[in-house]
């Protein structure tokens, strides 16, 4: 793969990486490592992709398993870091609907992300988690029903 392809990934799908790997981990350090990850094995593995959806799907896979790594491991806690600058917050912490969003559980959040931030179908989302498009469906009108609850309060 050529760096000008490279680049045109990375400056297409760095912020999704990202804020997905935010979804799961919610510490910045973390989900800064983990997106460097996935893009060092887009490099080390040089994915052909057929479609700019694919390699979409791609880098949404990829970041959630290596999330899903990194929580297995047994060393691993979530830490905050004290005094975290300004200009590394998330562009959405302001929005008090992704505040919620991010305060779901991560089988909620990574749903509702993918769905209604990402525009992926309930299929689609199913097959990138590993799991049947009608727990997808149930977890979205969970998290619906909780994210109502919470921004109502």
């Amino acid at each position: 793969m050529d760096k000008s392809k490279i680049k045109e990934f990375y400056e297409l799908y760095f912020d999704m990486v990202y804020k997905i790997c935010y979804l799961y981990t919610k510490n910045e350090a973390d989900s800064a490592d983990i997106t460097q990850e996935v893009f060092y094995r887009l490099i080390k593995y040089a994915p052909s992709f057929e479609t700019n959806e694919k390699a979409k799907a791609w880098f949404i896979v990829t970041a959630s398993n290596c999330c899903k790594t990194l929580l297995k491991k047994w060393w691993y806690r979530p830490v905050t870091y004290p005094a975290e600058s300004e200009n590394t917050q998330m562009e959405f912490k302001d929005n008090s609907v992704l505040e919620a969003v991010l305060s779901l559980d991560k089988k909620y959040s990574v749903p509702i992300y993918l769905y209604y931030y990402e525009g992926y179908k309930t299929a689609e989302i199913g097959a990138m988690l590993n799991e049947k498009p009608s727990t997808i469906q149930t977890r979205l009108a969970k998290a619906r029903e909780l994210l109502k609850l919470e921004l109502e309060e």
